[in-house]
């Protein structure tokens, strides 16, 4: 229920912040992920701070805010007490995603990570069907998800509000399919194998990716067309990669980080020294080693 619960927050607050805010918020709000999560998996006790974690995780993401921030101009949007509304919308998308990766790491230990993102999407998708026929039925709350400067726009917004334009079908279909539930099992599957915080990390990757992919549609099209989607080439913002290498560096180097694919999960014994407790497939598999064990040197 509480994996459901972060990736809904996560799908609803993304769509409603970018509704009400200005796109380039929303996208320099993505990198700030790796921070929440280490801050949860400190607090409930899944990882310790140390410097090299801390320092790599803040360059990362101020490379990522760079690349975005810099990189793209004012688009002029929703001001006043939508775009306020909107940067919380966007604090809560990603915090939401964040709670999702923590939740999700001591349920991977148990059941497959299909099974989980699996009844992570039907819990969500229930909790986002009731919210939004609420949002749709109750006039006050469409005038305000609707709102724009232009009367018009917001007027068909109200008029068609559970309809979807065909033009939407295919980018609303890629977007389900692999922006959202290809991601999160993949999110879901690495987070057997690595820390929380080193999960979420890959966060700053985006900008890097998002410029990739522009500069070779435009290159594949003409200045034209990518005039018309307001697509251009990698400019002296994309610097900030040089943040995200540095960072992801120091995060790989990190010593600290478990080796083998499984957490830290040493704790002090009585006389003081650390003592590492296994969980059911690893004790299954060092009994298994001892019992083959016995029987080779006892072989009558």
């Amino acid at each position: 229920l509480a994996a459901g619960v972060g990736l809904f927050s996560n799908q609803l607050f993304f769509i409603l912040g970018i509704k009400l805010s200005d796109p380039v918020i929303g996208s320099a709000w993505q990198p700030s992920q790796p921070v929440f999560t280490l801050m949860l998996a400190v607090l409930v006790g899944y990882e310790k701070l140390t410097c090299r974690r801390v320092a790599g995780i803040l360059i990362a993401v101020s490379g990522a805010v760079f690349m975005v921030v810099f990189g793209m101009a004012s688009s002029g949007g929703s001001s006043g007490s939508a775009a306020l509304v909107g940067n919380l919308l966007f604090f809560l998308n990603c915090f939401g995603t964040s709670a999702y990766v923590i939740v999700t790491k001591g349920l991977v230990k148990k059941y497959p990570a299909i099974a989980v993102t699996g009844w992570a999407y039907l819990l969500g998708s229930m909790m986002m069907l009731v919210v939004v026929t609420i949002i749709n039925e109750t006039p006050e709350c469409l005038r305000f998800v609707c709102s724009d400067s232009d009367k018009d726009v917001q007027q068909t917004c109200i008029d068609g509000a559970w309809e979807v334009p065909r033009a939407m079908i295919l980018p609303l279909a890629y977007w389900i399919l692999f922006s959202s539930v290809t991601a999160y099992f993949a999110m879901t599957w690495a987070n057997q194998y690595a820390t929380a915080s080193f999960v979420s990390v890959y966060t700053v990757l985006q900008p890097c990716t998002s410029g990739l992919i522009s500069a070779i549609l435009i290159f594949t099209h003409d200045s034209a067309w990518a005039k018309e989607y307001s697509l251009s080439y990698p400019g002296w913002n994309d610097l900030g990669i040089l943040g995200i290498i540095a960072g992801l560096a120091l995060l790989f180097t990190d010593s600290t980080l478990p080796q083998g694919g499984t957490d830290d999960c040493r704790e002090p014994g009585p006389d003081g020294r650390q003592v590492a407790f296994l969980d059911d497939a690893a004790v299954a598999s060092v009994d298994g080693c001892c019992q083959a064990a016995t029987v080779r040197s006892n072989p009558g």
